[in-house]
């Protein structure tokens, strides 16, 4: 038996919630018709996080939500199309140049892990009629967006598969939660995808961007899993998540070309752990670091050469943010303004203007000399010359070199 409890400001239906709990506690449904020039959302959620939510400026400030004239959907950049081996798919009618916007929507549900993750002895008695419900509440329109998504395993449960088929991760109140934007979930998985998306979290509003420039007819893809990962990490994930193998272009490739994708990965993720503690603003993880500063100019730029030689372009805002702390550590002004204002072009379509590491490279070009890595590396660059720590590329065998 469901309980239904005061209703409070922003919910334009009156909450619904699992019984035999706290208020503050219980998951109950959450559903505002009205939000968003009537898209409506609706969250399933403990009480206490949907109080969080209903503070955020997306309730609090409505008027700070997108204009249509940003997403104009009279006029959208690309079409929808059936794409052979992939079902639909978005295709490219125009040029779109990198930075450009591509898709901008609030999230039309939220939905706390606990009541979406099968593992939880109690999911199905006490959470499925919950999560119907939270569906069932969303103005038509929207509801009919979310029914008519993709699942890869419909027959088994068509409510709950839609969602494990087409969520983004989120936390709200420190706690794991489901997204669902409906119009983003339309995009089809590439490991080298041509655009990138980030989650606003003050207004709930989704931003999709072409992270290099896409051409007409072209599919406009994005990334379900971490990229940074090797092909069969990739595919076991995708695999395991969404229910399909992998076929772009880079996981099926040539053996050969596989192998040197995935030594670039593989060194992109060991040189990162390295720079991360060369630059780190803790002392004692820069001086465990300290043998490394000698080359750790050189490795940045062959950090940021990767990333361009494994088209991660969709991620490359992290390899130029570590370069520009990289050279500001080491006192070499120009180049730390050369690379930071590169991060600061990507994190902004790639994490969103209030990103910290956006921020904090803004800070940096706004005054380099001012910022908290100026020179803190300088002494130890100039002290341990004579120290290199032999050959940058570690001796990974034979077998495993790409030839």
């Amino acid at each position: 038996m469901f309980t239904t409890p005061r209703r409070p400001d922003p919910w334009t239906i009156a909450p619904t919630c699992l019984p035999n709990t706290s208020y503050d506690e219980r998951f109950c449904v959450f559903t505002s018709q009205s939000f968003w020039g009537g898209r409506g959302i609706t969250i399933l959620t403990r009480s206490s996080i949907a109080r969080e939510i209903a503070q955020l400026p997306a309730f609090t400030q409505p008027t700070n939500n997108i204009s249509l004239s940003e997403n104009d959907t009279r006029d959208p950049p690309f079409y929808v199309a059936a794409i052979p081996g992939r079902g639909m798919g978005l295709i490219a009618n125009r040029t779109i140049e990198r930075g450009d916007l591509i898709k901008a929507h609030a999230g039309a549900a939220i939905f706390h892990n606990d009541c979406v993750d099968k593992s939880f002895d109690d999911y199905l008695p006490h959470k499925e009629g919950l999560m119907k419900l939270a569906v069932n509440q969303l103005p038509p329109p929207t509801r009919d967006l979310f029914l008519a998504m993709a699942a890869h395993n419909e027959a088994e449960e068509p409510y709950i598969e839609k969602i494990y088929t087409n969520t983004f991760g989120e936390d709200f109140g420190n706690e794991e939660h489901s997204l669902v934007v409906p119009e983003t979930a339309r995009m089809n998985h590439d490991c080298r995808p041509n655009a990138m998306y980030y989650f606003d979290r003050n207004t709930l509003v989704h931003y999709t961007y072409a992270s290099r420039r896409i051409y007409a007819g072209e599919e406009i893809t994005i990334t379900y899993i971490d990229p940074l990962q090797t092909r069969l990490r990739r595919r076991a994930a995708i695999k395991s998540s969404w229910g399909f193998d992998c076929s772009c272009s880079l996981c099926s490739a040539e053996n050969h070309f596989i192998r040197q994708s995935d030594w670039r990965v593989i060194e992109i993720n060991r040189i990162s752990k390295i720079l991360d503690e060369v630059v780190s603003q803790n002392e004692t993880d820069r001086e465990a670091a300290r043998k490394h500063v000698s080359a750790a100019a050189e490795m940045a730029d062959l950090l940021v050469s990767l990333y361009e030689q494994e088209r991660l372009y969709a991620g490359i805002a992290d390899g130029y943010r570590l370069a520009a702390l990289v050279y500001a550590s080491i006192g070499n002004e120009w180049r730390a303004v050369k690379w930071a204002m590169m991060a600061a072009d990507i994190g902004l379509i790639h994490d969103g203007p209030e990103d910290e590491g956006v921020l904090d490279v803004r800070r940096l070009l706004l005054a380099p000399r001012q910022h908290w890595s100026w020179a803190v590396n300088f002494m130890t660059s100039v002290a341990v010359v004579s120290e290199c720590n032999g050959p940058l590329l570690p001796n990974l065998g034979a077998s495993f070199w790409p030839t």
